[in-house]
């Protein structure tokens, strides 16, 4: 930390010495770049998944001009962010290296993702990153942005932003990371600042890749560079049939949990978004035990507090003692029972409430234990956009 503080204070009395004997102005401004709009349903992926490196090392903070690089490259990053189609299903990430010990002690960190790309979630991940420092580790950092994209289906770009100081290494890296994806991955690098040093580095990393290509932040600060820059890097002219077998609205790609029934209210990554109650029954009997009543208002005041969903299913479940027909009944009564209990006592709305039995089909637990049948004598809530079937 001190050899730290020792180098900044190197790099502000250079700028200092530079300034004095050179009469040059003042540092510059940083950058700002305007975000394109791109009319929704007009553009396809070019890519299914992306991650954007950004550098947050110490020369970041401060150059030898006494200039702040890191408040350009979160313009740029921020502008690419509010350009991005938020319609269309990007598999997304935000990577950073080269941390402040109150950042983060690993020299690599992903703030965002990998996940469904979400403008605000983007957003929440670049502005965790607060504190600038350390060193310059390019090369983790491109590894681990390998790792993260090698698993993923389909095509995959990375933006690095950086001015890519101190970083000589990075070309090997990057040349190691193309031999394993190949064609799959174009990577493009941002340069902010003017060292010819960083020019050199970044140009190196972006040509160890099939695809790809070297830029200067300051050129892209024209609106059509910019907006040029964003559609080569993710999209494609004309709409894309992308496949979602399920009809969920969520593609296979990144589909989690394919085979939806139609109509499911799903989050993200397809999967059925549903609350679970912990609703027990004693064996044979649909009555809600008077002691387990605790999640009753706390499921209650969730569905309240979710009035966009039309339509919710309260799904009773059995253990497997009787004969499938008696449990079959006895799950709708006690469906049924859960339905009548928020009409009754917190007025959900009863139009919403749809009681269905499912007997002892759908075991959550074994039915050899008397734990496991408790667990199975149940209700859950799912929700749906349409009335069930």
């Amino acid at each position: 930390m001190k050899m730290c503080w020792i180098r900044k204070a190197s790099l502000i009395l250079a700028a200092t010495l530079v300034v004095g004997c050179a009469g040059m102005n003042k540092p510059q401004e940083p950058l700002t770049f305007s975000p394109a709009n791109f009319p929704t349903g007009k553009y396809a992926p070019k890519v299914d998944n992306f991650q954007i490196i950004v550098d947050a090392s110490e020369s970041m903070d401060i150059n030898m001009f006494g200039e702040q690089e890191y408040p350009t490259a979160r313009n740029f990053i921020t502008s690419m962010n509010q350009s991005i189609p938020t319609d269309l299903p990007f598999n997304a990430g935000l990577r950073s290296f080269g941390h402040n010990p109150k950042q983060s002690k690993e020299a690599t960190a992903l703030p965002y993702g990998m996940t469904r790309y979400s403008r605000s979630g983007f957003a929440g991940g670049l502005d965790s990153i607060k504190h600038l420092g350390g060193v310059s580790p390019l090369s983790p950092a491109l590894a681990a942005a390998g790792e993260d994209l090698k698993a993923a289906p389909g095509n995959s770009a990375i933006v690095i932003v950086s001015d890519g100081v101190a970083m000589e290494d990075a070309p090997a890296a990057a040349a190691k990371v193309n031999a394993e994806m190949g064609d799959r991955l174009c990577v493009y690098t941002v340069q902010v600042g003017n060292s010819p040093e960083g020019r050199k580095t970044l140009a190196g990393v972006a040509k160890a890749f099939k695809c790809g290509k070297a830029y200067a932040a300051s050129d892209l600060a024209n609106p059509d560079q910019f907006r040029g820059f964003v559609e080569s890097v993710f999209l494609s002219p004309g709409k894309k049939v992308v496949a979602d077998s399920d009809g969920d609205g969520v593609p296979d790609h990144l589909d989690k949990c394919p085979g939806t029934p139609k109509g499911v209210q799903v989050d993200d990554q397809g999967c059925p978004f549903q609350y679970s109650l912990r609703v027990e029954f004693d064996t044979d009997r649909a009555e809600i035990r008077s002691t387990r009543r605790s999640d009753l208002p706390i499921a209650a005041q969730f569905i309240k507090n979710n009035p966009g969903l039309p339509y919710i299913l309260l799904a009773g479940h059995t253990d497997s003692i009787g004969s499938e027909a008696y449990n079959q009944k006895l799950s709708e009564r006690r469906a049924e029972a859960v339905r009548r209990y928020f009409i009754e006592n917190f007025g959900v709305e009863a139009s919403k409430l749809v009681a269905r039995g499912y007997g002892e089909s759908k075991p959550v637990d074994t039915n050899d234990t008397e734990a496991g049948r408790q667990k199975n004598r149940r209700v859950e809530i799912i929700f749906y956009t349409e009335a069930p079937k």
